[in-house]
Parts: structure tokens; sequence; C-alpha cells
């Protein structure tokens, strides 16, 4: 792949194709030949009327279990963070003092307007993404797992502020990513 920026998706499939030693080459379609039966299960698809799973039973695995559902309303919020970071995150933010108050309304069971109190991981969250204290060390952290890792690519700015703006929220938090990244040599 001769692309500078590689989305996320694309960057997992070139992280796990890189294990294999292999070469991928471009056959047009007028000389590719048919398929043949060896590269065909047959049992993929069944007759007309019958269903899919009765006749394929090994290719589907039982996706909710019963009575296996949990209320949570932390399910919507994809935050893919370490443990030791998101103890980071819980412990700073109830003693951030421009949280505190926010805190405290929250566990008395008042509502705050767009704050929200996660309450099993014990998060503050604004508009469901997850409220990052004033810890420039945290932000970094974010910062590199969303822009400097390998899955990341380096996106630049602008898709990097996307991305953690999709899943948490600071004070600051324009001007914090477009000042480190624009310090970034890979993306300049």
């Amino acid at each position: 792949m001769f692309s500078k920026v590689l989305t996320c998706h694309k960057a997992l499939w070139a992280e796990f194709i890189s294990e294999f030693h292999s070469t991928i080459t471009y056959c047009p379609g007028r000389l590719a030949t048919l398929p043949d039966a060896w590269s065909h299960w047959d049992n993929m698809y069944p007759e007309r009327g019958v269903d899919l799973i009765s006749k394929n039973p090994q290719n589907f695995h039982q996706v909710i279990k019963k009575n296996g559902i949990q209320e949570s309303k932390f399910f919507s919020i994809k935050v893919e963070i370490f443990s030791d970071l998101v103890d980071n995150i819980q412990k700073d933010v109830w003693q951030d003092k421009d949280y505190k108050e926010i805190l405290k309304k929250l566990e008395r069971g008042e509502s705050v307007k767009d704050y929200s109190l996660e309450p099993q991981a014990k998060l503050l969250l604004f508009k469901y993404r997850v409220v990052i204290p004033s810890n420039e060390e945290i932000q970094l952290n974010i910062l590199q797992k969303h822009h400097d890792s390998p899955l990341a690519g380096h996106p630049g700015q602008e898709k990097t502020l996307k991305r953690i703006k999709r899943e948490f929220y600071w004070a600051g938090i324009n001007q914090f990513i477009k000042y480190n990244v624009s310090s970034c040599q890979k993306c300049s």
C-alpha cells in the first residue's frame, strides 16, 4: 500500500497481512478464470426454502445468551482505553476543581445539563463522551493512542481531532490537539 495515511480499517488489515510472506498481484478481470469447485463450500448456501441456520448451524454462534443482557448506560460509548488510564481519569476528575461541583450534584441524583455519571466505571460524561481532567499526561496519552500508534496512522490535525472528540471531552481540546499535532514531523 502506498497511501501516506491509512484509515484505521486499512491499518488493521495491513498489520494482519504483514504477518504472511506472500505477494499480492493484480489480475485484470478478463484474465481471471472461473472459480473451481475447490474454492466453494458445498454447504454454504442452502436450497431454496431451507433456513440458513438449520442448514449450517456450525457457521453461526449465539450472540445473546438467555438472561444475559444487562442494562448499561455506557454501552453506546466506544472507549478503548487501558485500565490504568481509566483509573487515572477517575481519580483526577474527582480532584479537578472544574468538575467537583458537577460530580457532587450527580452523586446526589440531581440532573446537570449535558452531564451524566457512568455508574459502573464512575466516569463523568459530557454528551456521552468521557470527561478528561486538566491533566496533560492523560491528555497526551489519549493523543498518542489516537495519533501516534501504528493503527492510528498519523491522520493529521482534523482527523485526529474528530477521532478524539468522538470519545472524549476536555476544556481546550481543539488548541491542545492542533498544537501537539502541528509539531509532528511525520504529518508535515
